[in-house]
């Protein structure tokens, strides 16, 4: 779309609308504490709202598969910010956790429509050479919004509690990306067919589709090794402080940013199948050596090292993903669906540690990237037009 490349607003506006989907968990995750002890719920019982959000996210991207299919990807996207900008206000303004949790459902059926309606809009919007540069851009776009969350809600909340971390962080942002959305992103060529189950059988018929939605699923189970449990493995096994546990965790975020902005590179020598293949491979070896390191050093190195291949992994599935299928809408609905199962089913393997240990956790985790490595080679194809990236 000519008119449209030329649109110095379309990737910024894209970015924002990405963005209004990281406040909710944000706060949900650094204000757990206050939120649960302001409304007399066990800490225990407070954090299902988070477990609550990624149910239904990835229940809401299942339905997406169809509502995709039959509407415009453009209008579909508004209405998903208008959702989380009215669920992070209700959220403000729950005087219950009953109400909170109601609130919080609203939030992952936002989510479950802008997460794959902004991947998608990168299709209709780019040419396939630029896809792959404007997926990592969003990529170092979220990173950022995870380095900066904590610390604005961390004085939001100091100001004016956990309430006023949700309207004025998740709740502005959710409004200034639906604003900026509607006003400035052109209306998309697609219109909708009446059969809302062809993207559907179109992905099912497409045998490298589907190793692609399986193998993202493993890797993203697979990679909450160095995402998620390794900070309680370095709390147990060093005797980490919660200082130094945030450091590292800072780093991460810094690792993923890095590895976003230098994704375009990358793909335009190495291709979205191999930067895939490699970055599991990566994250496997690392997920392996922090969970044997002798030393915090070597384990910080491991966990760092594998955020930065991860974010080479990331973007890259997205733009291989992206290329399947000509139902593009309904394909990243399926992808984003496999990610929230993934990530689901990597934090539920912890219950191993109730009859086990960090190493047999960490092998199943990286036996399940392997694995996820492997279908990529063996199933999954290339797009007709090989993603060649601009620099």
């Amino acid at each position: 779309m000519n008119e449209t490349k030329s649109n110095r607003l379309i990737l910024p506006s894209l970015l924002i609308a990405t963005l209004s989907t990281y406040p909710p968990s944000i706060v949900a995750s650094v204000l757990l504490t206050e939120i649960s002890k302001d409304l007399n719920v066990p800490i225990g019982i407070g954090g299902q709202i988070r477990t609550a959000a990624s149910m239904v996210a990835f229940i809401g991207s299942i339905a997406m598969t169809f509502i995709a299919a039959r509407y415009n990807y453009k209008r579909l996207l508004t209405v998903g910010l208008l959702v989380i900008a009215a669920s992070a206000v209700t959220s403000s303004l729950a005087p219950s956790f009953s109400v909170l949790l109601l609130s919080t459902v609203l939030t992952g059926a936002g989510m479950a429509i802008v997460v794959p309606m902004t991947t998608t809009l990168i299709a209709e919007y780019f040419p396939l050479a630029e896809q792959g540069r404007a997926m990592s851009l969003l990529g170092v776009g979220g990173g950022f919004g995870f380095l900066l969350g904590g610390t604005i809600v961390g004085q939001l909340a100091a100001v004016g509690g956990w309430r006023l971390a949700y309207i004025g962080f998740a709740g502005t942002l959710g409004a200034l990306g639906l604003i900026i959305t509607y006003f400035t992103l052109p209306d998309t060529e697609n219109k909708g067919v009446k059969d809302i189950t062809s993207g559907v059988r179109e992905i099912v018929s497409n045998r490298s589709a589907i190793g692609c939605l399986v193998s993202n699923l493993l890797a993203s189970a697979g990679i909450q090794g160095v995402y998620f449990w390794c900070f309680s493995f370095i709390k147990e096994t060093f005797q980490t402080s919660t200082v130094q546990t945030g450091y590292i965790f800072t780093g991460t975020a810094v690792m993923f940013i890095t590895g976003s902005y230098l994704t375009s590179r990358v793909l335009s020598r190495l291709g979205p199948k191999l930067t895939v293949t490699l970055g599991l491979i990566g994250t496997s070896v690392c997920t392996v050596v922090y969970n044997i390191s002798p030393t915090l050093s070597i384990a910080t190195v491991a966990i760092l090292t594998g955020n930065l291949l991860d974010s080479f992994r990331y973007n890259a599935h997205n733009t291989l993903s992206l290329g399947q299928t000509e139902s593009k809408g309904s394909m990243m609905s399926l992808h984003n669906a496999a990610s929230n199962l993934g990530y689901s089913i990597g934090s539920a393997l912890g219950v191993l540690l109730l009859v086990s240990n960090w190493l047999t956790l960490g092998t199943i985790l990286t036996a399940m990237s392997l694995t996820a490595a492997a279908t990529i080679l063996a199933v999954v194809k290339l797009p007709d037009s090989e993603i060649v990236l601009d620099q």
